[in-house]
């Protein structure tokens, strides 16, 4: 896993600094099926910000931008945008779990 990839919780001064987040929810979208077979939703869980980005209470992270770029990878959605990707030296990792692609 790429460092910087959050993996803490924020402590609890940094809860009651950010009540404001309460109100945010995953957007991330998770497989499931309906009364017309297999569809995607979005997660829907509280959302938490921490100081390299944000997590929800089901495990979906996401970094910012300016941590990426200063610890040298980004996200890749496949294989050949991560070859791009390591041609101008940087990392590519799966959205997903952060693990790179290979």
């Amino acid at each position: 896993m790429p460092a910087g990839t959050p993996t803490e919780e924020p402590s609890d001064s940094q809860r009651a600094a950010r009540t404001d987040d309460a109100d945010e929810y995953c957007g991330d979208l998770v497989a499931g099926y309906d009364e017309d077979g297999p569809t995607a939703y979005e997660c829907g869980a509280p959302v938490r910000h921490t100081t390299t980005g944000y997590r929800c209470a089901r495990g979906h992270a996401y970094t910012y931008a300016v941590h990426r770029e200063a610890e040298g990878w980004d996200y890749a959605s496949d294989p050949v945008e991560a070859g791009l990707l390591a041609r101008a030296g940087v990392l590519g990792v799966r959205p997903g779990d952060s693990r790179p692609w290979l």
